[in-house]
């Protein structure tokens, strides 16, 4: 994987970088001839982002090299690094999907053309931001049944994007743990067969897309167990 340190991005997004230094292209040359990628647009999702730029078939480049920051890095900072994430190897295609994102998080993401062992100045730099969390579920409660059986029920996800839900617990404020997933969006209780006497336990949900989208955890449900 290539690595251009401190990749200078102007404050305003959108500007174009004015050339980048060889001796990080490892497996490239510079070559400030070959074509840059300017016109380029993002469609944003919760956990990808979706590039299209204008072909450059006819300008004699081989492909596309996509380069990324790290998640929430350098956000308003001027110097930032950027490591390739991608390649397009035709010179015909004109799309790319970055996925495996963060949701909620900034990423700034730049290109090149190449050409044989060349590789062109940056172009266009793209600020990004990946959607939010999915809403939590909207009730959630808990019932003590027996000495060591607690019950927990919620109301189904009203996004038909959940495919399931994350039962978390922590036992006297411990940290949280992931102790059961309950499958399909209309499934709406638990049971917890592995309660403790006299200890607290907490109990919180989160929804799940088809995606790996994740919702905001719902507010916790505190038992002390008898």
């Amino acid at each position: 994987m290539k690595k251009l340190t401190l990749l200078p991005l102007m404050a305003i997004s959108g500007l174009l970088l004015t050339g980048c230094n060889p001796k990080n292209m490892m497996n490239y040359s510079l070559d400030p001839k070959l074509p840059k990628v300017l016109n380029v647009k993002a469609l944003v999702d919760s956990k990808s982002v979706g590039f299209e730029w204008q072909p450059l078939d006819k300008q004699g480049i081989d492909g596309v090299n996509i380069y990324r920051t790290e998640a929430n890095a350098y956000v308003g900072s001027q110097q930032k690094e950027a490591l390739k994430i991608g390649s397009v190897s035709s010179k015909y295609a004109s799309h790319y999907v970055d996925t495996g994102l963060q949701q909620n998080s900034r990423y700034t993401y730049t290109f090149t053309t190449t050409k044989g062992d060349r590789e062109s100045s940056y172009g266009k730099v793209i600020e990004v931001k990946t959607l939010g969390f999915l809403p939590s579920v909207t009730f959630f409660q808990g019932v003590q049944k027996t000495t060591r059986t607690i019950k927990l029920i919620w109301r189904p996800h009203s996004d038909k994007k959940v495919a399931k839900y994350q039962v978390q617990r922590s036992v006297n404020k411990e940290d949280w743990k992931r102790i059961a997933t309950v499958s399909n969006r209309l499934m709406s209780e638990y049971i917890d067969n592995y309660v403790v006497s006299g200890k607290t336990h907490q109990y919180r949900i989160i929804a799940i897309g088809f995606d790996g989208t994740r919702s905001t955890p719902t507010h916790p449900v505190t038992i002390l167990a008898k």
